[in-house]
């Protein structure tokens, strides 16, 4: 587990001398929000701090313009002995400040004063309640209704509880036992664990497979990039979420509990599947793909007509995950 303290005290037991420990990089990373206040008035801003690994970072600032116009520009991090200290560069470059107890305060130009706040991210759909009719695919008690492991694999393995009533994605991934060959609205809650050293697809890795077997990707794209399709609610390999700059606008940073909000609609005639899927896509509330037609894959360890939650070889964690059948189109 990762300290919730931003500074604590190491004490060299015969000297008596305590040095102050540089705070941790779960503690650190995060969006903060903010403002550059000066003679000229005030500018806001969101900044995304991101942990490189090797006590360095990098934070990537958006600032609005108005119109719609975004101006982003970034400042390095890096832990000086008991701080972490930001510098800028390029338009930034008049910008120095350090962490302290959740902000990051320091200077952004001549006589201007930078104060960035760290944002509480709560996902709108968070805990949603299954309704009505839904199938509760996962609660971390009941696992009636997933195989654990690929099918056919064999995998005898128990579940890995973690807190608040998820699991730790199992060695094979998990895969729903029923089939789902309609149309229906998929919920499903997951965490990406604070990988800084990885980089690309080895930085929390996993998927959710629909049942047409296309993978909306699981990865921390937390100002992050990766290649097309591959970031975090991307359609794997060829189609980013509508809210990627270059790097996924609507992901949380990791430790925090995201959501995938789906609704995956099948058109019929006469019976039978006329055309592809579409599929409207929300990421923590934010809707990233809009009535998009999806193309379908085929993947060995993902069977048409039912779910699967990828394991990568990554601590990914899955809670209230259910599925809602809906009338075909």
């Amino acid at each position: 587990m990762y300290r919730v303290a931003s500074l604590f005290l190491v004490c060299l037991g015969l000297s008596g001398v305590c040095f102050a420990a540089a705070p941790s990089e779960a503690i650190v990373q995060g969006l903060y929000e903010g403002a550059c206040k000066g003679d000229k008035g005030e500018k806001k801003f969101e900044a995304r701090v991101v942990a490189l690994g090797h006590a360095t970072y990098q934070v990537f600032v958006r600032q609005p313009l108005g119109d719609g116009k975004i101006a982003n520009f970034e400042l390095d991090g890096k832990t000086e002995g008991d701080a972490v200290r930001f510098v800028g560069k390029g338009e930034s470059a008049a910008w120095a400040a350090s962490f302290a107890d959740g902000a990051i305060k320091g200077t952004c130009g001549q006589g201007a004063a930078l104060e960035m706040k760290r944002a509480v991210l709560r996902s709108p759909t968070f805990d949603a309640k299954p309704p009505e009719g839904a199938i509760l695919l996962l609660d971390g008690k009941n696992f009636d209704e997933l195989i654990k492991g690929r099918p056919g694999s064999g995998a005898e393995q128990p579940w890995k509880l973690v807190a608040d009533g998820g699991i730790e994605v199992p060695k094979g991934g998990m895969t729903s036992k029923r089939r789902f060959d309609g149309s229906y609205k998929l919920h499903v809650e997951f965490k990406i664990p604070l990988m800084p050293d990885a980089r690309g697809q080895g930085r929390g890795n996993s998927g959710v497979f629909l049942t047409n077997a296309d993978e909306i990707q699981v990865l921390d794209s937390f100002g992050m990039t990766t290649y097309k399709g591959g970031g975090c609610g991307g359609i794997y390999a060829y189609k980013d979420p509508d809210t990627f700059d270059h790097f996924s606008l609507a992901s949380f940073p990791p430790l925090l509990w995201q959501t995938f909000d789906v609704e995956y609609r099948v058109q019929k005639k006469d019976g039978k599947p006329a055309g592809n899927p579409r599929v409207t896509v929300l990421h923590n509330g934010i809707k990233i793909h809009d009535n998009f037609e999806i193309r379908g894959a085929n993947i060995p360890y993902s069977p048409k007509g039912k779910f699967h939650f990828q394991d990568h070889g990554n601590p990914v964690e899955y809670r209230n995950i259910w599925v809602l059948p809906l009338a075909d189109l």
